[in-house]
């Protein structure tokens, strides 16, 4: 049953692409701490092979060799002083998960655990409780009387993985700050949309195919289905694009990427010009549908963790956070806008159309980047205000098709605020807000016209 267990476990890593698995591998805990422990066997190996056949130790008394006495008792105090320090480092780890959770989302956990100091600290201190207690198991009083190697280097171990415990007192707590978190999920959403819709898709992108096959616009085509249940975390569009020229297809996605989908789900659809068989299994094979959505492609799940971030903060009567985190959504909106183009036809290098993605404008981030945060804050003058702030900020270098959008959402924003001003000072503020927007979105016919209505 045991190796059922770990067969059936080695094999999910053996299927996951190479994008996949170097993030599975990145955000997990076991990885870094592993590669640690096996430097730690080597160092173990190099320094008793020079105590122990070329007796370092004889050569270096009587000034800085220890006996056996004292390399043991030395080993034993620092093995159980590594452990100590190494279970104290987890704890702190749990607390910090705690806070997160509590304070924050439990969905941005995984950006701590992924950080390289996180996972450097930890393969630190399990290193050297390794090699430390490797060290203890194989002196011998009867090889060599004295030691040089093996505890100078467990004295070397001891005191940087002290400076390494106060090297992650300061990281936990910096990274425990909102600035430095939401901008670091802010870097990771700025990745995706860089890496996938900029230079993943946006070079087989065209605006328009008003000469598309009937067949495609009626509707019409042969459905494959998902197959397992999940979310879909990968699309290797590329590869799918190469593989539907082979085939003289083309194919038309009906769920994108952080969509659910059941076993029956048809997930895809195409149409081909030929009546040869297609072989539907390798199209499959280019989704990856899994249990729980993932940042590697999926940007609207990166920016939900900055929503989320926003709406715990107004639940928990903190606007200063709330604020940042609205900041850092409409930094990602924009680079989102500078980017693409939001067209969803994808052609090959002949200039075929060969994929069909399911339509994403500029509006549907907006509002999953906003909405939920104005939905939240309906009853918040000041936070619905800053949010025209944002929106004024974020006009200023977005892509002018995108105007009216962000023009929409404001005058849907500011609906139904009138009764909500305490003071007057809250009116004057957020309409200055919403009419430096109309001047930089040049809508400010509309917006007299809004305050006639109201």
């Amino acid at each position: 049953m045991k190796i059922y267990l770990l067969d059936k476990y080695l094999k999910k890593y053996t299927r996951m692409s190479e994008r996949e698995l170097t993030h599975t591998v990145k955000s997990n805990l076991w990885f870094t701490p592993v590669l640690y422990v096996f430097f730690s066997i080597i160092l173990v190996t190099l320094s008793l092979n020079g105590d122990l056949n070329f007796e370092l130790g004889d050569r270096m008394r009587p000034h800085f060799a220890l006996d056996y006495e004292l390399t043991l008792s030395l080993l034993s105090i620092l093995t159980s002083a590594t452990l100590t320090i190494t279970i104290f480092t987890f704890n702190l780890v749990l607390v910090v998960f705690t806070t997160f959770s509590g304070q924050f989302s439990p969905r941005i956990l995984k950006n701590f655990i992924a950080s390289k100091a996180t996972q450097r600290v930890l393969g630190i201190f399990t290193g050297s409780f390794i090699y430390v207690l490797l060290s203890l198991f194989f002196i011998n009083e009867r090889i060599t009387e004295y030691y040089f190697a093996v505890p100078l280097t467990a004295t070397f171990l001891a005191i940087f993985s002290m400076a390494t415990f106060i090297f992650f007192i300061n990281h936990a707590v910096a990274w425990l700050q909102v600035n430095q978190m939401t901008d670091d999920m802010k870097k990771e959403a700025l990745g995706i949309v860089n890496g996938t819709l900029k230079n993943e898709l946006d070079i087989y992108k065209v605006k328009d195919f008003n000469d598309a096959n009937a067949d495609i616009r009626d509707g019409k085509g042969i459905h494959i289905k998902a197959g397992s249940p999940g979310y879909i975390q990968l699309v290797d569009f590329i590869s799918m694009i190469k593989e539907a020229q082979i085939d003289d297809i083309t194919i038309k996605l009906e769920y994108t990427i952080g969509s659910y989908v059941f076993e029956t789900t048809p997930l895809l659809t195409y149409w081909k010009n030929h009546e040869i068989a297609i072989v539907e299994d390798k199209y499959l094979a280019f989704f990856s549908v899994r249990k729980k959505q993932t940042e590697v492609q999926d940007i609207e799940f990166s920016i939900n963790k900055l929503v989320e971030v926003a709406i715990r903060a107004l639940g928990n009567y903190d606007p200063k956070t709330a604020t940042t985190a609205i900041y850092q959504v409409g930094e990602i909106l924009v680079s989102i806008s500078q980017v693409t183009d939001f067209s969803n036809y994808l052609v090959d290098d002949e200039n075929n159309l060969r994929l069909i993605l399911q339509k994403r404008d500029f509006n549907h981030y907006l509002y999953n980047g906003l909405g939920y945060i104005r939905h939240y804050a309906k009853d918040n003058v000041i936070v619905s205000t800053e949010i025209l702030k944002v929106l004024d900020l974020m006009a200023k270098s977005l892509h002018p098709r995108d105007y009216q959008s962000v023009w929409d959402f404001a005058i849907h924003t500011a609906i139904g605020f009138e009764s909500l001003f305490l003071f007057e000072q809250d009116s004057q503020q957020f309409y200055l807000a919403l009419f430096n927007l109309a001047t930089t979105t040049d809508n400010l016919e509309d917006y007299e016209e809004f305050l006639k209505k109201i």
